[in-house]
């Protein structure tokens, strides 16, 4: 009976430090982003990413702008295609050779507007844990 107190005990524990962690973890990352631009919203996001990331922009077409979840789950969360069509790059690379890029980006709704963030920051966990501790408003 002791072993199940002392597993249960532990297992209590892991699982408010991974929620302290997460929220943590969430709360940096939007700040961060908040400070690399706020925006509108999701589509203006979008091409504001373009137009640093491109040079010579002829043709921009927004293909997908909505949320990442077709269950309706997390809707502060978006995803936002688009078809660009430019002379390169910013980095100097070239567009694919079908004439044009097809760029994709999440985009998260906070209180003041929407932010970037890239796939890597995880932006599907962190709009778990706004919505596990409420902050979509933060």
């Amino acid at each position: 009976m002791r072993r199940i107190g002392f597993v249960l005990l532990i297992a209590i524990l892991l699982t408010g430090l991974c929620a302290a962690c997460g929220r943590i973890y969430s709360l940096a990352q939007l700040g961060g982003a908040r400070q690399k631009g706020m925006y509108p919203n999701a589509v203006a996001g979008m091409q504001a990413l373009i137009a640093q990331g491109y040079r010579g922009v002829q043709k921009v077409e927004i293909e997908y702008s909505g949320p990442n979840s077709f269950s309706g789950r997390q809707p502060h969360v978006w995803f936002v295609v688009a078809k660009v069509w430019a002379d390169s790059r910013a980095d100097g690379r070239p567009i694919h050779e079908q004439g044009y890029d097809l760029p994709g980006s999440f985009f998260l709704r906070v209180n003041e507007g929407w932010v970037y963030l890239p796939e890597d920051a995880f932006p599907m966990v962190i709009g778990f844990f706004m919505d596990l501790f409420g902050l979509e408003g933060r």
